[in-house]
């Protein structure tokens, strides 16, 4: 069922609230676009992959099964390498805004400032829509 423009308008303000009022917690919340690969991180990757090929067929040649294994391991962390994004470093600060993100609940009550009478008005209507109201 679609929204009506006055629940969009709504849902829109407090939306803006939650980046106003927390916003290491907006940022938790906001859709990860996906990691961009350099060119310069896929032809290490490539070249790691090319190196432990022509190692391997070097260790078929030979008998040296350890050479084998260790060319195997080295192209396929050159697959990875080439792969994966460059957003780790971006994933860690998610991971440190995570451990604050447990405080970020404490704005959610009400606590005089702009956000919690925001959010006491907020539950007042919801209050009076569900007949719940406390002052009748």
């Amino acid at each position: 069922m679609p929204l009506s423009e006055h629940e969009q308008r709504m849902l829109d303000e407090m939306e803006r609230q939650l980046f106003a009022d927390d916003p290491r917690l907006a940022r938790a919340f906001a859709p990860k676009t996906p990691p961009r690969r350099s060119g310069r991180r896929i032809l290490i990757g490539l070249s790691a992959v090319v190196v432990g090929l022509i190692v391997l067929v070097l260790a078929v040649s030979l008998p040296a099964i350890w050479l084998g294994v260790i060319a195997f391991i080295g192209m396929l962390a050159g697959a990875v390498y080439a792969v994966t994004g460059s957003g780790s470093s971006s994933e860690g600060k998610g991971t440190a805004d995570g451990d604050g993100g447990g405080g970020g609940s404490g704005p959610a009550a009400p606590g005089g400032d702009d956000g919690g009478t925001f959010m006491r008005k907020m539950e007042e209507r919801w209050e009076k829509r569900a007949g719940d109201d406390p002052r009748s």
